[in-house]
Order: structure tokens, then sequence, then C-alpha cells
């Protein structure tokens, strides 16, 4: 069945961060209101309150900014992650996607439940207690949901993915990835003033030297990343061959309500 490849890679893709995105492209892109830790701070934006400990990211030589501590300073504000709102779209290879939902990023027992547009296909997907529900699957009878359990090919495919998203996992990747960091400015995003970074990325070492299409993958990818006062990750885009993407993410920290579907309209998931 032609959507079973495509339902799969979706709801994997949907809530992976945008570094792992970039593996799973080549074939292999949440917090409290913590603050950084004390004498590290990005350079804040106008709207930022001064602080009395912090200290902006050092400028290299060249104008640059400092990789390690960037990274670092990113690490230490997504510490606490709890919860997240994220939206999303992705394009390329002939299809589109678009999603909007909440996660619980929990590496241990990750939660999400989330609204999503594919290929002409209208779905609700959520994870809980590693188990997929999917809701709007063809064939499948009108306002019920299919459950698959962590063992099988969906299942496998969202909890490891979730189990990723933690931010710290991302920025770990960043850490290894990043070649360069460079302060653009700041602009108004939904409101807010954020800080606007371009940031580029050795490909090889983001998707491993192991994975499918490695030798073909151009030397770096650029993301533009946005970042508010309290120095979390609020806005992000990428192109990588023939995909773009844009992710905002936003009420950090805020409660969220992620519960299976009622028993009495979940059948038992088959065929993908």
């Amino acid at each position: 069945m032609r959507h079973r490849h495509i339902l799969r890679r979706a709801a994997a893709t949907a809530i992976v961060v945008p570094a792992v995105f970039l593996a799973s492209a080549c074939g292999s892109a949440t917090s409290t209101t913590a603050t950084p830790a004390a004498g590290t701070s990005l350079p804040a934006s106008p709207a930022a309150a001064p602080s009395r400990t912090a200290t902006s990211a050092a400028p290299a030589a060249n104008g640059d900014l400092d990789k390690a501590e960037f990274v670092k300073v990113l690490k230490a504000a997504a510490a606490a992650a709890t919860t997240a709102h994220v939206s999303m779209s992705l394009s390329g290879a002939g299809q589109a996607m678009k999603l909007d939902g909440d996660a619980k990023l929990d590496p241990a027992n990750p939660a999400m439940a989330i609204q999503m547009g594919l290929s002409g296909l209208k779905l609700q997907v959520r994870l809980v207690d590693k188990r997929v529900y999917l809701l709007g699957l063809p064939n499948q009878p009108a306002g019920t949901w299919a459950v698959f359990d962590e063992n099988s090919a969906i299942g496998k495919q969202v909890t490891q993915a979730a189990s990723k998203s933690d931010p710290n996992r991302m920025y770990d990747l960043f850490d290894k990835g990043l070649i360069t960091v460079k302060k653009i400015g700041t602009e108004r995003v939904d409101g807010e003033q954020l800080t606007k970074y371009d940031l580029t990325l050795d490909t090889k070492t983001l998707a491993g030297p192991t994975a499918a299409g490695a030798a073909s993958l151009p030397k770096t990818v650029s993301y533009s990343a946005w970042i508010d006062s309290r120095n979390h990750l609020r806005k992000l885009t990428f192109a990588f061959k023939s995909i773009t993407s844009t992710i905002t993410i936003s009420k950090y920290g805020e409660p969220v309500d992620i519960t299976a579907p009622p028993a009495k309209d979940v059948v038992k998931g088959t065929g993908i």
C-alpha cells in the first residue's frame, strides 16, 4: 500500500528534532523557564532584562561566536525541559507535511499529541506509554484510533524517534557537527523579539559515516535559529537537498494533557 512507507516515516519524523531529521533524510530536523547556568548567556535580544551574572558568548577572531559556548548555553536553558508546543512544515521529494501539537520530553517515556496533514491525509497521532495511536488512516472505521505497540514497525520508529527528541540530544549533535555560529541580528517572531543565528553544520558528522548515501552528501548544511531571551530555541529553518523545513517551538514548560484515546474508540492497528 502506497501510504504505508509514507506514514511510518512521517509519524517518526514528526517528533524528531531537526538535527536528527538530517540523519533520517540521509536514510538512516520543552523546557520550563529554567535560567541558564550562572555566568553564561547568549547575546540577548533588546527586550531581554539585564542579568547580573550573564556574559555574552565570546566571538571568535573572524566574528563568529564561540561554538562550544553557544551549545553550552543552549544546553543550560534546556536542562529542565519537560514540555513544549511544536509546529512544523516540511516539504520535499514530492511530499508536504504540516503538524501542530504538544510533546512531553522524557527520553525514558516520551509522549505526544499532534495533528498532521500529509499527502492529502489528515491524521491525529498520539504516543502514550510507548503505544502509538493513529486516527484517520485509510480504510479504518471512522472515529476509531488504530493502536500499535512498541514492538511494531511504526511503534519502534516513533518511540525511538521520540526518545531522541530531548533538546539536549540535538545539542549533543550540534556539539559534534557545528562548524560556525554567526549572530545575524534581532527579528520579531510571533510578537516577540528574538535573536537570529546562522549555523553551519557538518553533514557527515550529523548523519554518521555509515548512513545510506553518506558519500554523496554535501559537506555542510545550513540552519537558521531564533533564540529568545531565556536562551530557548524558538524557531529553526533548514534546507537539505530537496527538503525544506520550518519548526517553531513555544509554551515551554506549560501543562499538557496527553492521554490515550478512550478504549471504546481503539482498534488493533494493522498494515503499517
